[in-house]
Order: C-alpha cells, then sequence, then structure tokens
C-alpha cells in the first residue's frame, strides 16, 4: 500500500482528509518509535529541580516526546488529558509545552512535596510584545520529580509590568510586594535618620 498524502481521504474510512484525520497520530507512533531512553535513565529520585528543568528541555529540543510523556506524574492533570504517548504528542500545539532554547526560567519555588517553574517565552525583540508565561506544577515522587500540570497564559506587558507567580492565582511574599510597590509605596531611604533602628532605653 502506497503513503498516504496529505490530502487524500484518509483510509481509516472517516470521511476526512488525512490531514485532518489520522496524519499527526501516524507522525507521533514514527516518531515515538525512535525513543531511545527510559525515563528512569534521565531522571532519579536525587535529581535536583534545575536539572530536571535541563533535561526536560534537552528532551523537547531533540522531540522526544515520548520521554517528555514519561516525565509526567501518573494520574496528574496533564497526564489524564492525554491518555496515551500518541496522544500527548498530537496535541503538542495545545499544549505549550515550555523548553529552554525558546523559554526562560524565571523562577523556581519549592513548597512541601510540590516544584513549580515560572517561565516565559522570547519571540522577538519587540519589549511591548505580550509575553506567554507558563507556570509547570511538578510533584516529587519515589522516581523523582514529575510534571503534573501546564497552566499556559498571555500576559499583557506595560511599564508596571512583572513576572510573578501571583499571576496565575498563587500568593507570594514577591507578588504583595510589587502590588505594594504598583501603589506608589517606596522602601524608606536606608540613609535617612527617621529609618533608623533607635534602641530602647534601658
Amino acid at each position: 500500500m502506497s503513503k498516504q498524502q496529505r490530502n487524500d481521504m484518509c483510509a481509516c474510512g472517516s470521511g476526512k482528509k488525512y490531514k485532518n484525520c489520522c496524519m499527526r497520530k501516524d507522525e507521533a507512533r514514527a516518531q515515538l518509535s525512535k525513543q531511545s531512553f527510559d525515563v528512569r535513565e534521565v531522571i532519579g529520585p536525587k535529581t535536583t529541580p534545575y536539572m530536571f528543568w535541563k533535561r526536560w528541555s534537552t528532551a523537547c529540543s531533540r522531540n522526544e516526546f515520548g520521554l517528555v510523556y514519561d516525565m509526567l506524574l501518573p494520574g496528574g492533570e496533564l497526564a489524564q488529558r492525554f491518555s496515551s504517548a500518541e496522544d500527548f504528542f498530537a496535541n503538542l500545539n495545545e499544549i505549550g509545552l515550555p523548553f529552554e532554547d525558546r523559554w526562560v526560567l524565571d523562577v523556581m519555588r519549592l513548597s512541601g512535596t510540590t516544584v513549580s517553574f515560572l517561565c516565559h517565552r522570547v519571540d522577538s525583540d519587540d519589549n511591548n510584545a505580550d509575553v506567554v508565561c507558563s507556570l509547570m506544577t511538578m510533584q516529587i515522587t519515589d522516581m523523582g520529580l514529575r510534571v503534573e500540570n501546564i497552566e499556559r497564559k498571555v500576559c499583557k506587558r506595560g511599564d508596571d509590568f512583572a513576572l510573578v507567580m501571583d499571576s496565575f492565582g498563587t500568593q507570594t511574599a514577591l507578588g504583595a510586594l510589587t502590588k505594594k510597590i504598583k501603589s506608589g509605596w517606596k522602601r524608606p531611604d536606608l540613609g535617612d535618620e527617621s529609618s533608623k533602628f533607635v534602641a530602647p532605653e534601658e
């Protein structure tokens, strides 16, 4: 049987063109069959969050999306949305995966067994362009870090723009300080006599 072309009617009998039906899943199977690494060889219990980011980024940049899928937390929100590696691969545009060659890791946060990465995408030199940012939430498991979910937002850039986790609904001290500064608050000048600490008299 000859290889199906993009504009052929799909062989599955759906009545749709191949490009709008099974093409992405067939591409996914072909790509995933080339996977040469087991996730346990790449991510272990002693892998630090920063090294996880580096290895995640490397796997994404090499199109090793089977390996990336194996870095997801079983039963986590992202894994539940895409029940197989093929489904995950076929819907990459919907996910908007962050990875290093186009993404900058801005903030890393550890809270209990949860690790969060806040990052943004670098698309152009236009300082007025909207900022595409993602919040990756991971859980520390016996196997090492696994990605529970990825939230993506487009933030309007302005003179007072600041990329903080509060943009995703997480209350942080940095977010509170940023909000305070935006409202006009200024830190007292440490050289000002009125701001100096005076010890109480005994």
